[in-house]
């Protein structure tokens, strides 16, 4: 009779063909020495449909701004500094709330997903908050906080912390319970079996919350800045719109999202860093 597989060997095991399927997916993945080049392809198509559309529909320039015109205003606002000052502002912003809503939602997550008395308490407060439009709430935020910083964060981290709580609690509930067992039978205490097994375990599903929420903190940062702000890229957009500067308000637009990309995709790097040990040990 064949003897019974121990935890410990089934966990190997498990592991080993996770690996081997992970390595049959990124096999098919486009090279990285591509996706610049692929990246740069889409730009330009966007940009020759952009120019495209405006000239065969004799668009007004007032209307829509043409991408040489958009790319002259960049370079304008470069040189004087006005972009570099507008940009860094929103950029700083973007950080400090994403990096409090982590921790707050990181925080709340493990304390959801460990306790039931927690969980019915405040999760369900949580999910009616999430569900109140935030932008409708920021008028409130300024009445309440006066029209500085305070209120920006505020808004800022109130759309960024939900997807970290969900993504953490989702994380730390599908931990393998091989793991847990395993922790149990060698005496770990539930803080080295927090930051040893459910963290490390539950990271995956809270890098891909990560990935929305720093999105929702550049939308919020923006968005903020548009209502009580004197300067940022959302204060430039206003500016730009109330003076009916097309081509200043269509790059601003192209900047912003030039950032989101740009957070988007340095989330996107830490965690494959951060990652790396699920990676498939080269043959």
């Amino acid at each position: 009779m064949t003897a019974p597989t121990s935890a410990p060997e089934s966990m190997v095991a498990a592991s080993r063909a996770e690996t081997a399927g992970t390595g049959r997916r990124r096999s098919r993945r486009l090279p990285i020495v591509l996706k610049p080049f692929v990246a740069l392809l889409y730009v330009l198509v966007i940009v020759a449909v952009w120019a495209g559309y405006q000239e065969a529909a004799d668009v007004p320039r007032f209307l829509l701004a043409s991408p040489g015109e958009v790319g002259g205003q960049l370079v304008d606002l470069a040189r004087d500094g006005t972009l570099w000052t507008h940009l860094g502002y929103t950029v700083r912003n973007i950080g400090l709330g994403f990096a409090i809503g982590a921790v707050v939602g990181a925080l709340l997550g493990v304390l959801v997903s460990r306790s039931q008395v927690v969980d019915a308490m405040i999760y369900p407060f949580l999910v009616v908050f999430q569900a109140m439009p935030k932008i409708a709430l920021a008028p409130m935020f300024v009445l309440w906080f006066g029209l500085g910083l305070t209120s920006q964060l505020i808004l800022i981290v109130s759309l960024s912390f939900f997807p970290i709580l969900i993504g953490t609690v989702t994380g730390l509930r599908q931990v393998n319970s091989g793991y847990q067992d395993l922790a149990t039978t060698i005496g770990m205490k539930p803080v080295a079996k927090l930051f040893r097994i459910d963290i490390p375990a539950a990271s995956p599903s809270i890098f891909a919350a990560a990935r929305v929420a720093v999105v929702d903190a550049m939308t919020g940062a923006v968005v903020a800045e548009w209502i009580s702000s004197s300067q940022g890229l959302g204060y430039l957009l206003v500016e730009a719109n109330s003076s009916y500067q097309v081509p200043t308000l269509m790059a601003a637009i192209v900047v912003i999202i030039a950032v989101g990309v740009a957070v988007y995709q340095l989330v996107t790097f830490v965690e494959t860093r951060a990652l790396s040990w699920r990676d498939p040990v080269p043959a």
